[in-house]
């Protein structure tokens, strides 16, 4: 993957990239596809699909509860943006490239 391929993809998308996003964004995009290289390498011959149709009526009552509020949820989280959680992790990079 280089720049031209990435801004290519981002125009196919209509996304005008930067190239501070460009610089940012190849090596994720590097990260991505080799792990779907990895997992072209496993062999699924014999395996069938995973389709199990669960019918509604096997599915228990929903029943509302009081849920946790936002400043609950924050409380321990150590990363926070906007009030939300931010999350890393191999396809995202690491908090000191965000």
């Amino acid at each position: 993957m280089d720049k031209d391929t990435l801004r290519h993809i981002g125009e196919l998308s209509r996304i005008t990239l930067t190239d501070e996003e460009l610089e940012k964004f190849t090596p994720q995009m590097e990260t991505i596809l080799d792990s779907a290289k990895e997992l072209q390498k496993i062999d699924t011959k014999g395996i069938n699909p995973m389709k199990r149709h669960l019918p509604f009526s096997s599915l228990r009552e929903d029943s509302p509860i009081e849920s946790l509020t936002q400043e609950a949820v924050l409380k321990n989280a150590k990363y926070k943006e906007n009030g939300c959680i931010k999350v890393y992790g191999k396809i995202f990079g690491s908090i000191e490239e965000s």
